[in-house]
């Protein structure tokens, strides 16, 4: 068993019935958690051992711990000092804890582009306009470079 410190959120989707790997919850006090007090537990959770970065889990439980919905609503669920165990126990969907996710390119999936949250289109759009403009404005630039060489070849054969 591995002792791992209960979100407010948490504890009330178990209390509503979704599937969990928690086999027993019990409610004990900040101070006595994050002290890792052992007497103040319950004889079923004394032998088992604390949650890596328990601390850090601890610290941030108890912030929804505090939030008003949590004080008037879910204090309840598992009174401190009182253990629960008849939650909808099941091991079916698996918990790797502590797993570490590494990402590669090869996770990435180009998504179709008729689902376009990211404005691609229209960014492709502009992209080929202001392309377009660059190149009419460069075969404008080209043209007129060229006329004003014809012409200066033009004087020159006259003044030869």
């Amino acid at each position: 068993m591995v002792l791992e410190p209960m979100s407010a959120s948490s504890l009330e989707c178990l209390a509503n019935g979704a599937r969990t790997s928690y086999k027993a919850v019990t409610g004990i006090s900040f101070g006595e958690a994050f002290a890792r007090k052992r007497d103040a537990l319950p004889e079923g959770f004394k032998e088992a051992v604390w949650c890596d970065n328990y601390e850090y889990r601890c610290e941030a439980a108890v912030r929804t711990w505090l939030r008003p919905h949590a004080q008037d609503n879910l204090m309840d669920i598992v009174p401190l000092g009182k253990v629960r165990t008849n939650f909808n126990f099941s091991l079916e969907d698996k918990r790797v804890l502590n797993m570490e996710n590494v990402v590669n390119d090869s996770d990435n999936i180009k998504q179709d582009m008729s689902i376009d949250v990211y404005g691609r289109k229209k960014a492709d759009a502009y992209a080929a306009k202001q392309e377009a403009e660059q190149a009419a404005k460069a075969a404008e630039t080209a043209a007129a470079e060229k006329k004003a060489k014809e012409e200066e070849d033009l004087d020159m054969l006259l003044l030869a």
